[in-house]
């Protein structure tokens, strides 16, 4: 892989988050996010399966919930610096 590509990944791993950060944006339980995936049909379809768990892309969960009239707490998940 080029370097150029790794750092465009990187740019773009900033949209990912899991549960836990689902569930601080949108102000519910972790637990609840998974219960979202099961009962909403519309809710967005991961990006990822990992072993560790599920991952989205957090601008999804924002148009979903803004869709659903769900409020978003927080703005999304803030860029982390790289070393």
């Amino acid at each position: 892989m080029m370097y150029e590509d790794l750092g465009n990944l990187r740019m773009l791993a900033r949209y990912l988050v899991g549960p836990a950060e689902i569930s601080k944006l949108l102000g519910v339980e972790a637990n609840t996010v998974n219960v979202w995936k099961v009962r909403h049909a519309d809710f967005p379809k991961p990006v990822r399966r990992l072993r560790s768990g599920d991952v989205w892309d957090v601008r999804e969960i924002e148009a979903w919930a803004k869709s659903t009239g769900r409020q978003i707490l927080a703005g999304h998940i803030p860029d982390v610096k790289s070393e």
